[in-house]
């Protein structure tokens, strides 16, 4: 192997020219949340030695945040160690190892440096972005994109993804008009980019446009047919609209169309958006019938799971809603014993995902003390990570929904 520069100004390890375009190939897959990325990212490992294409590899696996694949990140570290690296690669291989022992805050910390020094590295970019959306702080998720801008030029093929995730730290720290601006050039530069359309979105959710959500999703949706399961969350976000405009029989029919059949893929995000609607409708006064329980028992295996606590949280609510106690205890229990760790995640846990969850128990079987003690930790909310339209569940809980700009 040798070193091969790309467009960005990046040197990359690789075999040939061939390869590193394999890589930009599948790094636009990654950015435009296509099915075929991991497919495309096995094959290229499977012919290349290629650092960046294991670093890639290992990171889409630790963003499953699923323990079981847990494995699978290790090979691809352990892949690493009899392969010369250059240094911006040695520094990915860093982020990987800390990230897959469980410590997201110092992987966050090493991604910083090295984008300080490689700012057009749009995976470590995106890689950031995610771990910053998961420790709750919005300033950071917003400035880490921010510092990089004058890096790039408009006429970079990768700038109008830079522009979506731009959009959705400007949302996030509630700069909405700069924010919708930024996502709505992202979205003409790449009709297909979801993230950009869902910084969007973020803002009309944010500001209560509950009827300019649903025309907006209705216009983009032409250009999800291709989208992984990240598109549920897009359908999601519909459904909260329809919510605001006062249909829950639509906002329902969305969960039955869309959401109950992505429960298959056992990923949790989507159970994330299940729960999250689920619990919202109840709150509102309709009947969501059995969908509790099939949510209950497509997810109850989760309930084990120390890989975030913003997902372990949603995993915790449909048992908690049907009274199963022994879920409910073998999930209190993960999450005691997960407070114990020194693990980033369970820093977090520590801190506020265990009295969360008893919470959210409480909560979900009509205890009053349930809303209080949520209302009584509110501030330390954005700890569990996710969007603030995300976390509103839990301020609905208390009755006190977040307030609309």
């Amino acid at each position: 192997m040798h070193q091969i520069t790309d467009s960005n100004g990046l040197e990359f390890t690789a075999e040939n020219d061939s390869h590193l375009a394999a890589y930009n190939d599948i790094l636009v897959s990654y950015l435009t949340s296509r099915t075929d990325t991991m497919d495309k990212l096995n094959t290229l490992t499977n012919v290349s030695e290629m650092p960046m294409i294991r670093c890639f590899r290992g990171y889409m696996m630790k963003i499953a945040s699923d323990p079981r694949v847990n494995p699978k990140v290790h090979e691809s570290l352990a892949a690493l160690d009899d392969v010369a690296l250059n240094e911006r690669e040695a520094q990915h291989k860093a982020v990987l190892s800390v990230w897959a022992h469980g410590d997201d805050t110092e992987a966050l910390a090493k991604l910083e440096l090295l984008l300080d020094a490689y700012p057009r590295d749009m995976l470590a970019l995106r890689i950031a972005h995610h771990l910053h959306l998961y420790t709750g702080d919005s300033n950071a998720l917003c400035e880490s994109v921010r510092k990089r801008v004058p890096h790039w030029s408009e006429d970079d093929p990768f700038y109008g993804f830079l522009l979506g995730m731009f959009a959705f730290g400007l949302e996030e720290s509630a700069d909405y008009r700069d924010a919708e601006h930024a996502g709505r050039e992202a979205c003409e530069r790449n009709p297909n980019d979801l993230w950009a359309a869902h910084s969007v979105m973020h803002v009309m959710q944010m500001q209560g446009r509950w009827a300019d959500g649903v025309h907006f999703a209705e216009q983009m949706t032409r250009h999800w047919s291709d989208a992984n399961n990240f598109v549920y969350h897009l359908h999601w976000h519909k459904a909260l609209f329809q919510i605001g405009r006062g249909d829950y029989g639509a906002s329902l029919d969305i969960y039955d169309e869309h959401l109950a059949d992505a429960l298959e893929a056992d990923f949790y995000l989507d159970a994330c958006n299940a729960a999250s609607l689920l619990w919202r409708l109840e709150l509102l006064g309709l009947d969501v019938g059995p969908r509790w329980q099939t949510l209950a028992d497509r997810f109850a295996h989760r309930c084990t799971d120390q890989e975030l606590v913003f997902a372990s949280l949603h995993y915790l609510i449909a048992p908690a809603r049907l009274g199963d106690h022994d879920v409910v205890k073998t999930a209190l229990n993960t999450f005691e014993n997960w407070s114990t760790t020194t693990t980033g995640q369970g820093n977090v846990a520590a801190e506020v995902g265990l009295e969360l969850a008893r919470a959210v128990v409480q909560s979900a079987q009509g205890d009053e003390r349930g809303p209080q003690n949520i209302e009584r930790m509110r501030r330390s909310l954005p700890a569990i990570g996710g969007s603030w339209a995300q976390r509103d569940l839990f301020k609905q809980l208390t009755g006190t929904p977040v307030r609309v700009v």
